[in-house]
């Protein structure tokens, strides 16, 4: 019965399989390792080293620094910026675009490998000079020596120019609305001279840049530090070293300069302040020096002295009270601007001492700073959503300042009001020392005012001398590798595809085949028991067993008959039925040979071609045109007239006779019963021909009364479908006691049973 195999073991008939077709397609395999190993060592000869240039730089964070704090107050302030928008400044356009302006790297001398190019720098074999109209950017040349001073330049043909030809060192060449000239370099006279092309290239700066920009890593270098690392890789690493130092470089002196920036503003906002208090002190001098001297009056009286130490403290009050309404009008119009990528003036450096003042304005800087900050705004997400928290800030500060300038307001006139008392009280002063005292108060004013500003001033000087940058450099940029081709990872991958590219070609080739090739084939259709394997016969005729007695064929049919003990057992003369899912699988071959070895062990068997539509038996005998099977069914010829001497002891033959128009209903009949109930009694084996039971059904009335029934598998003939669907309706017809025979095996070695010594090949057998 054609029972269901189990999943475990199919795994293991695919691994034996798999195994089996790798042993026996061996060469593939040394055929792919030389290929791959080829392959291997001409990419690892060709392929340019490619090497890791990194460099570290500590940001420093919120509430790191130490010491006086002489930028408090300063839109730039250190950790002001998280990590993350320092990887964004890091990593933006604007910075790497910086460091190229400042680098010779626009006229590349370079050599190409396999996939890649390297750059001769800083030991180039030629020298380029620009000339008087610019550089042709953007195009490739090509440079091969000819011989002494003269060399071949041609255009790469990625580009749609043509130039091809021949020029002197020294010669001016005019080509895309620029020009340039090549001299050799003397000392590399062996690398220009090799008869390897050599490449120049002129990249602008913006080409430049969006190449850094592509090959260039910003991350951080730990997740609880505030270390940011810079790495790039390329197959230049000298080249790349100079770049990633002139990178952190720009990035910290940029840090700086915004600081010093601020600072210098701080400075001109109070120099603008003290230009109208220095005109106003020496006028008020002026004034007082005059009075005194037309007066003849130095001092005052005690109670004039007294009124102005009271005014002078008013007065400066009012100076400093004046001095913060400016500051307050200037951040006001500040405000007032729709974008700004100044920070303001912070008001701590004004003296201004308001926490939720200070507070907001340092948060203004901060949102300002990662916004404009050299271009970061424009690749940030989250852009939007800091245009919404700058303009909320900006709202906050306008309301708080109101509020400030309101409380400002009430103290000015708070202190006018304390003013015009001691003005009251000056007036009933005498005339002279009331003037006096006028001239006395406005110029203590003046110079109070002066002395403040010029004291702020030097303090601002002093935090701008003080500045430093809030990052630092930690380790400079250094080179690890070379990082590829790796070598070892390189031989791996190229063996790895050496058993991998021939294992899938196998398995692929074993996919889209439909016919049966291997006895696991048959373990993915079937569980029936495989009871024989026939070698392939290189014989012209069918009788093998007959004629050959001592061939592997031969012995193969004695072992059949041998197994065929296990089925029939006690049965008196057994029927046994040889079919096939399709034509031309040797059922006819196994039928034949397998009547033969019964026959030679001395017993009497009868051989009954029973395939209707297409006799192949008889000529075999050399009986064709003979009266057969039909003749006896149709009644036109007794038993005894259709059974024949085959010329071989103890067995007879059966054959098919003419072909009938109604093969079916002759099979169905009765009589063919009657025919074989009679044929037991006669002999002791009955072997049938019969038509394949794949393709035609006239056979199942047989097969039902057989005590075995074979199934011929043919190697490289049958299809697994066909094969499939005919055991399937062999059971469906609940015919039992069937077996497999496996047909056409050529093997290696001394024996023919299929295991790992077999090979199969496959030959079509008529």
């Amino acid at each position: 019965m054609n029972k269901p195999h189990s999943p475990g073991r199919t795994e293991n008939v695919n691994v034996r399989k798999l195994l089996l077709m790798m042993w026996r397609k061996w060469y593939y395999y040394l055929i792919a390792i030389i290929i791959l190993g080829a392959a291997a060592y001409f990419y690892l000869k060709h392929k340019i080293p490619t090497y890791l240039v990194t460099t570290t730089v500590l940001v420093q964070e919120e509430g790191a620094a130490t010491g006086i704090n002489l930028v408090e107050g300063f839109a730039v302030r250190p950790g002001s910026q998280n990590l993350d928008n320092q990887i964004l400044v890091l990593s933006s356009y604007s910075l790497v675009r910086k460091a190229v302006e400042d680098l010779p790297f626009e006229i590349d001398v370079y050599r190409k490998g396999l996939l890649s190019q390297q750059s001769y720098y800083p030991l180039s074999p030629l020298r380029i000079e620009p000339g008087p109209d610019g550089l042709p950017f953007n195009i490739e040349f090509i440079f091969e020596h000819s011989y002494n001073d003269v060399f071949h330049l041609t255009i790469s043909s990625t580009f749609n120019h043509g130039l091809d030809t021949l020029l002197s060192f020294g010669q001016r060449i005019n080509y895309n609305n620029g020009s340039f000239i090549i001299y050799p370099q003397p000392e590399l006279e062996n690398v220009f001279k090799s008869g390897e092309k050599i490449y120049i290239k002129f990249n602008d700066k913006e080409h430049l840049t969006d190449t850094y920009l592509k090959r260039m890593t910003v991350e951080e270098a730990s997740r609880d530090g505030t270390i940011v690392k810079i790495s790039l890789e390329g197959t230049n690493m000298v080249k790349d070293m100079i770049f990633l130092d002139k990178l952190t470089e720009v990035f910290i002196n940029q840090n700086l300069d915004k600081k010093n920036q601020e600072a210098k503003r701080t400075i001109e906002f109070i120099e603008a302040q003290l230009n109208n208090v220095s005109d106003s002190l020496s006028l008020t001098e002026t004034q007082l020096q005059e009075f005194r001297s037309q007066n003849m009056i130095m001092d005052v009286s005690a109670q004039a002295q007294q009124i102005i130490d009271q005014a002078v403290t008013l007065e400066n009050e009012k100076a400093r009270l004046t001095l913060e309404r400016n500051y307050y009008n200037y951040l006001e119009e500040y405000l007032s601007k729709e974008s700004n990528k100044e920070a303001p003036i912070a008001p701590a450096s004004m003296g201004i001492e308001d926490p939720l003042l200070a507070n907001l304005m340092q948060e203004l800087a901060g949102l300002q700073a990662e916004y404009f900050s050299s271009g970061a705004g424009e690749r940030n997400p989250l852009q939007n959503q800091l245009e919404m928290r700058i303009k909320n800030t900006k709202q906050s500060i306008k309301e708080t300042l109101m509020g400030i300038k309101l409380a400002n307001q009430m103290a000015l006139d708070e202190n006018d009001q304390q003013i015009n008392r001691l003005n009251n009280q000056a007036a009933r002063l005498p005339v002279k020392e009331r003037q006096l005292l006028g001239f006395e108060r406005r110029f203590n004013l003046n110079n109070v005012l002066y002395t403040f500003l010029l004291q702020s001033r030097a303090e601002a000087q002093i935090r701008r001398a003080s500045n430093a940058p809030d990052h630092e450099l930690v380790d400079p940029a250094r080179a690890t590798g070379p990082v590829s081709p790796n070598r070892m990872l390189v031989i791996l991958i190229a063996f790895t595809l050496a058993l991998a590219l021939p294992t899938f070609l196998l398995l692929f080739i074993d996919l889209i085949s439909n016919k049966v090739i291997s006895e696991e084939d048959l373990g993915m259709i079937t569980q029936l028991p495989v009871v024989a394997y026939f070698p392939h016969s290189r014989l012209s005729y069918n009788t093998v067993v007959l004629t050959e007695p001592d061939s592997r064929i031969s012995e193969a049919f004695r072992s059949l008959r041998t197994r065929m003990e296990f089925f029939t057992k006690e049965v008196r003369c057994p029927l046994i039925l040889v079919s096939s899912s399709m034509p031309g699988e040797g059922k006819s071959f196994a039928s034949i040979n397998l009547a033969s070895a019964y026959s030679l062990a001395g017993k009497k068997t009868l051989l009954v071609g029973f395939d209707l539509r297409r006799p192949t038996i008889s000529k075999s005998f050399e009986l064709n045109g003979e009266a057969g099977l039909t003749n006896y069914l149709i009644g036109k010829k007794t038993l005894d007239d259709i059974i024949y001497e085959t010329g071989f002891k103890n067995l007879h033959l059966i054959p098919s006779g003419p072909v009938p128009p109604n093969p079916g209903e002759l099979i169905s009949m009765d009589k063919t019963k009657m025919l074989f109930s009679t044929l037991r009694s006669r002999y002791d084996f009955i072997i049938v021909d019969s038509s394949p039971i794949g393709i035609v059904s006239d056979i199942y009335p047989i097969a039902a009364i057989s005590d075995v029934v074979l199934m011929i598998v043919r190697h490289g003939h049958t299809k697994k479908n066909i094969l499939s669907a005919t055991l399937s309706e062999i059971q469906y017809n609940g015919i039992g006691a069937l077996s497999l025979l496996l047909n056409d095996v050529k093997s290696r070695g001394n024996s023919y049973r299929y295991a790992y010594k077999y090979k199969y090949e496959y030959k079509h057998k008529k």
